[in-house]
């Protein structure tokens, strides 16, 4: 190991950005906050600077706190987990800032009374997000490129195992109600008998119907560790 004193080599600022996910009405969406400052009315990732001696997993709770009104106790015990660490030394134009981005999914009923409550917030489809013909929606220091990996690391989880995000709110549920939400992740249909091959030997049925649930009654399912 080099015996060259830290201070010689040059020091990126690290930043976390956080991209919060959910469905709402089967459709796959991220949170942006409004920004201020130089930059105000245009919208971002929630995100902070790391300050001195201070853990990333403390910097993000106090973004999404901060910036977003979600305390652990509204998290409902749920904890964002480390994306990537996004490194381009041109990603951000005030300058040399590493971003290390993470992830977490709420089911949409945990922040609706945040999103009700304040207009700096909005819940944007992640397609809007991600297709670049759309003017709409631009997203600062190369934060589309980290919609797009939360998106596709969230889409390569639910092809293989049920909800693993835990977006279905209703436990137990029906095969219907996990394939709804399947769809609105991966953005495409999922065939149903397909659907039920790979599913169904991933959960454990309860041998229960529904009862006083819309539509004929139907078989229910829950997750193995529920």
């Amino acid at each position: 190991m080099s015996d060259i004193p830290l201070s010689k080599f040059p020091a990126p600022h690290v930043a976390v950005d956080v991209a919060v996910m959910t469905l709402v009405d089967n459709s796959l969406r991220v949170l942006l906050v409004q920004r201020t400052g130089d930059k105000s009315g245009s919208w971002a990732l929630p995100g902070r600077f790391v300050r001195k001696r201070e853990r990333l997993a403390d910097t993000v709770a106090v973004a999404l706190a901060e910036k977003c009104g979600l305390n652990p106790a509204l998290l409902a015990g749920r904890s964002p987990r480390q994306l990537h660490l996004f490194d381009d030394p041109d990603r951000d134009d005030r300058g040399w800032v590493m971003s290390a981005a993470h992830l977490i999914a709420l089911p949409f009923s945990l922040i609706a009374e945040v999103l009700a409550s304040r207009t700096d917030l909005r819940c944007v489809p992640v397609s809007e997000i991600l297709d670049e013909s759309d003017a709409s929606v631009q997203l600062p220091y190369g934060q589309v490129e980290i919609v797009r990996y939360a998106t596709l690391e969230m889409q390569d989880l639910y092809r293989q195992f049920p909800d693993p995000e835990g977006l279905l709110v209703e436990s137990p549920f029906t095969l219907a109600e996990l394939r709804a939400v399947h769809i609105g992740v991966l953005g495409t249909d999922w065939q149903i008998d397909t659907f039920r091959r790979h599913m169904l030997p991933l959960l454990t049925d309860l041998d229960q119907m529904t009862v006083g649930r819309p539509g004929r009654p139907a078989s229910l399912y829950a997750k193995p560790f529920q």
